[in-house]
């Protein structure tokens, strides 16, 4: 959404150049490897990318069998406060 705060991560890079009057500038640019929603002021559903094996993914929608998904409409409202039972196997998840 148009203005809500993200949190960068990546490397800075300095760079210096004349602009057309001849004047010396020095520019400083955040080159970003990882960027996301600030959860100070936010609240965020993580759905794992598929690795393309190139360091980025790309957004998916979610899966209607994620256990961590939210059923119906995006609520506002505290979701730990009405935990629903969940049914886990026993197999180990790696």
């Amino acid at each position: 959404t148009k203005g809500m705060r993200v949190i960068a991560q990546g490397r800075l890079r300095q760079r210096s150049y004349q602009d057309r009057e001849g004047n010396n500038r020095t520019a400083i640019e955040l080159e970003v490897d990882e960027i996301g929603p600030s959860l100070r002021y936010a609240t965020a559903q993580v759905v794992r990318a598929q690795s393309t094996g190139q360091g980025g993914g790309q957004r998916q929608a979610p899966a209607n069998n994620e256990p961590w998904e939210a059923s119906g409409a995006t609520s506002t409202a505290d979701a730990w406060a009405n935990p629903e039972p969940m049914s886990y196997g026993d197999d180990t998840p790696f």
